[in-house]
């Protein structure tokens, strides 16, 4: 007599990724659709602002200093004859690469670190706490502000000093979702299999730790943007010829009963990005972590 085998429960796999539902819910958010565009439309601008400018970046024309908005200057020019839209869009491309460098600095230190201290423990996670506490004691403007008195200013060494003081939040956050991660059963199913140690850490708990990290990193960029703005605005950021928001309101401020619309310009901009990048955070922070809700 044969035997009749008994039907096999399949276990039915999840219809969609992590990634692919966190997209699902990320555009069901208008306010972050919205916001999304408008991050898009500022680093487009940034990058391609050698084609899109209506004039060189450093071009003078002292014929039509302040003069109002007109079909050749749709932005009128400032106190040198600098087309204002022009500068409003290379000092989008300064201010980008300020505001995306900085973090990515952070986080290349940051990450590492909390790695490490959440992986290991012991006396590497001690010596990471007390980093952690020595360093949120000096305030991250300070520290940056000495760094650029010290060592002087340009694109490159403002965006290497505002991102050495950001490490500290991609650390504790880092090191905080590794020690939540590292006793899940994933992890010690991969342990018992003899995966390599470092292969768990990158390959296992990392992907699953990147939503968070991810969303802490696009809600730096507003801070970075208004504090690269605020050393500009102080005459301690981007010096001439280069353009920026910040040092646009510092060189326009004192022509404002004149021509609003030179400080009004950088203003708006900066407020356009910090709103797009913030809401666009938001809306991360809930697509990848909809208990946050």
């Amino acid at each position: 007599m044969t035997a009749i085998p008994l039907p096999v429960a399949k276990t039915s796999r999840p219809s969609a990724s992590f990634w692919h539902a966190a997209w699902y819910r990320y555009r069901r958010n208008r306010l972050a659709l919205v916001a999304g565009g408008v991050v898009v439309v500022v680093l487009l601008i940034g990058i391609l602002a050698p084609l899109i400018a209506p004039y060189k970046d450093a071009s003078i024309d002292l014929t039509t200093v302040l003069g109002g908005a007109s079909w050749h200057h749709l932005l009128g020019t400032d106190q040198l004859g600098r087309d204002t839209l022009t500068r409003a869009i290379w000092g989008d491309r300064t201010s980008m690469t300020v505001a995306l460098g900085a973090p990515l600095i952070g986080l290349a230190i940051g990450v590492p670190i909390g790695i490490m201290a959440g992986w290991s423990g012991g006396v590497f996670d001690w010596v990471a706490l007390r980093l952690f506490e020595l360093f949120t004691m000096v305030p991250t403007i300070l520290a940056a502000l000495l760094f650029i008195t010290v060592f002087g200013v340009s694109v490159w060494k403002l965006t290497l000093f505002i991102g050495v003081t950001l490490w500290v939040g991609f650390g504790r956050l880092t090191r905080a979702q590794y020690l939540s991660l590292r006793e899940r059963d994933f992890v010690q199913a991969a342990r018992a299999a003899g995966v390599p140690t470092w292969r768990t850490i990158v390959v296992h708990i990392l992907p699953n730790a990147a939503g968070p990290i991810i969303v802490f990193f696009v809600q730096q960029v507003p801070y970075v943007i208004f504090t690269a703005a605020g050393f500009s605005f102080l005459g301690l950021g981007v010096q001439d010829p280069l353009a920026d928001w910040g040092k646009m309101i510092n060189d326009s401020v004192s022509y404002l009963p004149i021509d609003p619309l030179l400080t009004l310009v950088p203003i708006g901009c900066i407020g356009v990005a910090c709103l797009g990048f913030s809401f666009f955070g938001d809306g991360l922070r809930d697509a990848l972590d909809p208990a946050s809700r």
